[in-house]
């Protein structure tokens, strides 16, 4: 289960690995919004997303996923890591993995740019980065504009998608993060149980 954060203010910078500035949002757990009124705090139905481009392709992501966003770094290439990760990077002395989903999705492999950006995100098992071609804008979304997907209509790929938006003729695909941390961690549970078994006895 991805962990939620409430609020996220960061500054702008145009150095590698600098956090790039996020509008205020406070998502509550339950779907609303708090807007802030004449006559004080009113909750909402709605959700926050930040929409983002990868290859010709737009997606969103619910903005109460998202830690911070960063210009590209240094990415260390991992070898035998998962097909997902490109690699890992230090942010402020953390080290966390940097997925491609380019991969996943079966696009083509894209050139960095000044537009690309990590988006930083948070599960259990710690940060960890998503690269995009580009961020395109933050939006809020009502229950109705949001739809989920037919699963059997779409490639195998597409399964990381919980459901999509459709607002006007505008339709983006919405990312599920605890699918991709699932398609990351997969077996993980299992090799760790299987190395205490192995470990050798402190007797």
């Amino acid at each position: 289960m991805l962990l939620q954060t409430k609020r996220i203010f960061y500054l702008s910078g145009d150095a590698p690995g600098s956090p790039v500035s996020l509008p205020h949002q406070d998502d509550t757990a339950n779907g609303y919004i708090n807007d802030v009124t004449d006559e004080g705090s009113v909750q909402t139905p709605g959700i926050q997303y930040i929409g983002f481009k990868l290859h010709k392709e737009e997606f969103l992501l619910p903005m109460s996923l998202v830690r911070e966003i960063i210009m590209l770094t240094t990415i260390t290439f991992v070898p035998s890591a998962k097909f997902l990760m490109e690699g890992i990077i230090a942010l402020r002395g953390e080290i966390m993995p940097v997925l491609n989903l380019r991969r996943f999705l079966k696009f083509v492999r894209g050139k960095a740019d000044s537009t690309t950006r990590v988006i930083i995100l948070h599960c259990d098992f710690g940060g960890f980065g998503v690269i995009v071609d580009d961020i395109t804008e933050f939006v809020r979304l009502q229950p109705t504009e949001v739809e989920s997907i037919p699963q059997n209509f779409f490639p195998a790929e597409y399964r990381i998608l919980s459901g999509v938006s459709r607002v006007g003729d505008r339709i983006r695909g919405i990312i599920d993060l605890d699918k991709i941390v699932s398609e990351m961690t997969i077996g993980l549970k299992d090799e760790s149980a299987n190395g205490e078994e192995d470990a050798p006895s402190d007797h």
